[in-house]
């Protein structure tokens, strides 16, 4: 096995002190369900949360930002050398006290977390590097798009704290190679 490190891109989203009421007052006008799951494998309970709607991308909350939403993901994504992201689904997850999303991983090329409503109290994703198992906390703040592989096992840890955290997951392949980094590769390496 070759081991090849990919970075885990953390930016601030520069609509987020706009939009953010907004978003919230919409998400709490949203058919919802929840989800206990607790068994051998599964230990998620999460209190709120759209999954079920995922691929939907009509619901009011999507609607106030996903133009700056996906301009976000462009330009993070120019960062790694691709392009046109293709966004396949996006939910939102509200976290109370005892509440937790046990470890798992998702489909797509990229996974990631938009942190909506965050407070000093509140658990931040972790991270587990799937090779040696090596745990990154992200150091995020409330306004912060943290995207990774999507093979990444991670996990919302339980919060423990009254105030209620909530996040806008996503999945989205990004398969198109950026044309001056494809020029650069052709002028390297050949066609």
């Amino acid at each position: 096995m070759l081991n090849f490190n990919f970075p885990i891109i953390k930016e601030k989203f520069k609509q987020h002190t706009i939009l953010r009421e907004k978003i919230l007052k919409a998400i709490n006008n949203q058919e919802v369900d929840s989800l206990n799951e607790i068994d051998n494998y599964y230990t998620d309970k999460i209190s709120r949360l759209d999954w079920n709607q995922a691929k939907n991308a009509n619901r009011p909350w999507v609607q106030l930002f996903i133009n700056d939403f996906i301009n976000h993901l462009n330009k993070e994504m120019l960062k790694l050398s691709l392009t046109k992201p293709k966004l396949s689904e996006i939910w939102f997850q509200q976290y109370f006290n005892n509440d937790t999303h046990g470890w798992h991983t998702h489909g797509n090329n990229f996974t990631g977390v938009y942190y909506l409503e965050l407070n000093d109290c509140s658990p931040r994703t972790q991270l587990v590097e799937p090779v040696s198992l090596n745990l990154v906390e992200v150091d995020a703040e409330e306004g912060d798009i943290v995207i990774f592989p999507s093979i990444y096992i991670h996990r919302a840890p339980r919060i423990k704290t009254e105030k209620r955290k909530t996040i806008i997951s996503f999945n989205f392949d990004c398969n198109v190679i950026y044309q001056d980094t494809l020029d650069r590769l052709k002028n390297l390496y050949g066609i």
